[in-house]
């Protein structure tokens, strides 16, 4: 104890516990003593102790009470830790320092995070914001090339009408750009939902090659398409597998000289669990650094002023993201000046079979169920007309019922084998005739087969589709789902169409068109004045409130995004007044980001049109509006 506390023998027998610790620690040290005197504790430990030359140690004390000669003793052992309670000490310290860079990296990340998700919104508001922008004069310029080609206004050379279908040409293509940018940024964002179902490999690879074939044949290119297993089928979003192989085609024709060849080739590689799809070609190649930076978005690997190839580079980003969704991986060989080679390889197991479906007990027990008889429920006459046609090439009968309401009676007298039915129809909407066939005990065993610009699978198969096709349709997308759902095609039948003629408006009808874009102002209203409709025209949605009353319009065209007013806005206080509660009110609109026609339809609107629009398809929509 002298050497530990630095005393003297005789020094250190003049001391008390009082003379060996701190003046500060001296409260907690008695307490700490008194408690070992009663038997109350067994070790003290970290009591502050002083050595004769002042300086401070830790030490550990276990005592027991002893009596000797009749007076009461304290036998005690002090155990010197100062370099262990030095190092819990700095362990505490760095254990509080880590807690506390933790807590500020935490608030860090929870800033980051927050700037992170402005600019997410700020990406989407701009998307917005772009897509209105080009989508509002791509209206005008498909809307008077389309007004022109009618020659409503007087005959057109061949020249002229050339160069009409070179603009509208020019003007589609502009579209599907749009488009392209907003799929990526679905991908990128984890909005985008494949559409899974199972199809025959071969009909969408003849499908991709179709619509590469007039280009190809511009520059006089061998076209060569193979396939391991022509009867192999698979289960994948078939419309984003046709977008991949369409991109690959398309930069595969582009960029291959006049005379040179390129292939589609598909191996199936059941016992792999892969299917690659191979597109090769003789082009201009690429060096490796060009490979490196191929599939970043919005890059060009040629962007020199005087580059040969147009193009945003958008495709190939589109083709990377897309197969990663299918969990798959794209491959690329290619050397300058010998040509390219493309391999997306992508998880395959083989679908079942196809079972014959099970027909009720009255039904002959034959191999597959035959399909003569169909209803087609479509408003657009065009579009009806086109499918009654793909269905007649198949044997089978088709009626048109040009409306929702009263589909359900026609079903009922009709009993067709299968139901075509569109979504976005004036009045009764298809999702509300689909519920009613669902409903019905008699009749909610007929497929139905939702055919509909809005690409809304997932939610039309929960309520009960047999299937689901995105306009514009095809010949190969009828034949699958068809056979999906179980058709036998037989017995020849000749197809009969019943609609609605569509007839030259009344010069009787009013329009209040609400746009503020001149060049749409002049090419819509142009277009309906022709049609024989009288329009008013206002600029905003302030002007159309004040004009409304003197316009005593049957019809309201309004566009959202406008000065002073917005579209939204204005419907809500239209539907506010009891005298335009039930007024047709039509949007036409650039804003096609998701949720977009919720939002509208929410506000009040009785239809919802996504600029470019048709302007045969509006006067149709018009028309039934006006139940003409």
């Amino acid at each position: 104890m002298c050497t530990l506390f630095g005393y003297t023998h005789d020094e250190f027998r003049q001391f008390t516990v009082r003379d060996l610790h701190p003046q500060e620690a001296l409260p907690h040290v008695l307490a700490e003593f008194e408690a070992l005197a009663r038997g109350e504790k067994q070790l003290v430990a970290g009591i502050r102790c002083q050595r004769k030359d002042e300086s401070i140690f830790y030490a550990d004390v276990k005592a027991t009470a002893a009596l000797l000669e009749g007076q009461a003793f304290l036998v005690g052992f002090f155990s010197d830790v100062t370099e262990r309670y030095h190092a819990e000490e700095a362990l505490i310290v760095e254990r509080n320092s880590l807690a506390r860079r933790v807590e500020e990296r935490t608030a860090d990340l929870s800033r980051a995070n927050l700037e992170l998700l402005r600019a997410v919104r700020a990406k989407d508001e701009f998307l917005a914001t772009m897509s209105h922008e080009l989508r509002t004069p791509l209206n005008a310029i498909l809307a008077l090339s389309e007004s022109l080609l009618e020659q409503f206004r007087g005959p057109l050379n061949e020249r002229q009408q050339a160069a009409l279908h070179n603009i509208e040409a020019s003007g589609r293509h502009l579209l599907t750009l749009i488009n392209d940018i907003l799929d990526l940024s679905k991908v990128e964002s984890g909005r985008m939902e494949l559409q899974c179902d199972i199809f025959m490999i071969a009909e969408v690879c003849e499908a991709s090659l179709l619509f590469v074939k007039e280009l190809a044949l511009k520059k006089q290119l061998q076209l060569a398409f193979q396939q391991s297993n022509q009867l192999a089928r698979m289960q994948a979003d078939s419309r984003r597998l046709k977008q991949i192989l369409v991109n690959l085609l398309s930069n595969a024709v582009k960029f291959t000289h006049k005379g040179g060849r390129v292939s589609l080739a598909v191996n199936v590689d059941s016992e792999a669990g892969v299917i690659r799809f191979v597109v090769e070609d003789t082009g201009i190649g690429m060096d490796a650094e060009g490979m490196a930076r191929l599939f970043q978005p919005f890059v060009q690997l040629d962007s020199r002023l005087s580059r040969q190839h147009e193009g945003t580079g958008l495709g190939l980003a589109l083709v990377h993201r897309l197969t990663e969704l299918h969990g798959g991986s794209v491959a690329v060989a290619s050397e300058l000046g010998k040509g390219s080679r493309f391999t997306i390889a992508l998880p395959y197991t083989p679908p079942a079979p196809l079972e014959a479906p099970r027909l009720p007990t009255t039904a002959p027990l034959t191999g597959e169920r035959a399909m003569h008889s169909a209803v087609v429920i479509e408003d657009v006459e065009t579009a009806g007309e086109q499918l009654v046609r793909y269905l007649k090439e198949l044997h089978i009968h088709a009626v048109i019922h040009p409306q929702g309401e009263g589909a359900l009676d026609q079903v009922a007298k009709l009993h067709p084998d299968v139901i075509f039915l569109d979504l976005q129809m004036p009045g009764q909407s298809g999702w509300e005739v689909l519920r009613q066939l669902k409903a019905d005990p008699h009749l909610h065993s007929i497929p139905v087969i939702i055919v509909s610009v809005v690409d809304e699978r997932t939610k039309g198969l929960a309520a009960g589709a047999a299937e689901y096709l995105v306009k514009p349709i095809s010949r190969e997308a009828i034949r699958r789902v068809l056979g999906v759902v179980g058709a036998g095609l037989e017995t020849a039948y000749e197809a009969m169409i019943i609609a609605v003629p569509l007839t030259p408006p009344p010069v009787n009808g009013r329009i209040l068109l609400v746009e503020d874009n001149e060049i749409n102002i002049s090419a819509i209203g142009s277009y309906l004045r022709d049609r024989g409709y009288h329009v008013v025209e206002a600029r905003n949605g302030r002007e159309a409130l004040a004009r409304v009353d003197e316009a005593r319009p049957d019809v309201i065209l309004m566009d959202i995004q406008m000065p002073e007013m917005d579209g939204l806005e204005a419907t809500r206080q239209l539907r506010a007044q009891p005298t335009y509660a039930a007024l047709p009110i039509i949007v036409m609109t650039a804003l096609a980001m998701p949720d977009d026609r919720e939002r509208c339809m929410a506000a009040g609107a009785s239809e919802y049109l996504t600029k470019p629009v048709s302007l045969k398809g509006l006067v149709v929509t018009i028309q039934h509006m006006l139940k003409v």
